[in-house]
């Protein structure tokens, strides 16, 4: 009767330290899975910062900026483009999108500015001579030919970036209708022109003294029909404005 009783004890003692194990390894097994989730939430919130991050890093230094420019290719009407003889090494550049327009992608590229093409009411010929001939004697007139758009809202620019190609020496004569038409009063303009072998010369200092807003003019700078977009760059790098 003894060893009944004893081997009943035992068996009880034995399923209750198995029901405890079980439940101690339930335990284990809750805390494992909560462990884990704990770590899932943990990783999806530092995942969910990092898909974020970028706008929380975004450069925001104050700066809007615009970049006018003018070039041939888009003041003037092709016939036959098919039919054009094409140098990439000058600075004339009657197809689309000319070299001006080219120098300011770059620039956009690189600042985040809004393009603005300066265009003239009465186009120019695609002829390259004829071209010329027309810009010299509006040089020679000191003409100031006729806009067909404006910037709006000019006054929320701080910095302009103002685009040509030099033609005989100097800005073509709708950069000066530009300037005189736009308030660029408190802004910071950085000239930049295309030529073939023509260097800035006189052509950004004769734009300001037609700038009666007297904004602060940067030095211009020159790049020829194949200047690398690696040249642009760096100037833009050197100029401070990142």
């Amino acid at each position: 009767m003894r060893q009944l009783i004893m081997m009943g004890i035992m068996l009880l003692m034995t399923f209750s330290l198995s029901a405890c194990s079980g439940r101690e390894t339930g335990q284990q097994e809750q805390d494992r899975i909560e462990r884990s989730a704990g770590q899932q939430t943990e990783e999806s919130s530092t995942e969910s910062d990092v898909s974020v991050s970028p706008q929380a890093v975004e450069k925001d230094d104050g700066q809007h900026i615009l970049i006018a420019y003018f070039t041939w290719a888009e003041n003037t009407h092709v016939e036959n483009p098919d039919e054009v003889d094409v140098d990439a090494t000058t600075s004339a550049s009657v197809l689309p999108p000319g070299n001006a327009a080219k120098l300011a992608g770059w620039i956009q590229e690189q600042t985040g500015g809004e393009l603005f093409s300066i265009v003239v009411k009465e186009p120019y010929s695609s002829d390259y001579d004829e071209c010329l001939d027309r810009a010299a004697e509006e040089e020679a007139e000191d003409a100031r030919p006729e806009l067909v758009n404006h910037v709006e809202n000019m006054e929320k620019y701080d910095v302009i970036f103002l685009g040509y190609p030099i033609w005989w020496g100097q800005a073509p004569k709708i950069m000066y209708t530009f300037v005189e038409n736009c308030n660029l009063s408190g802004k910071t303009v950085i000239p930049f022109c295309t030529s073939a072998s023509s260097g800035v010369g006189t052509s950004a200092t004769n734009l300001q003294a037609a700038d009666t807003s007297q904004a602060t003019w940067l030095t211009g700078r020159r790049f020829s029909g194949s200047s690398p977009k690696s040249d642009v760059e760096s100037w833009i790098l050197g100029l401070g404005l990142q």
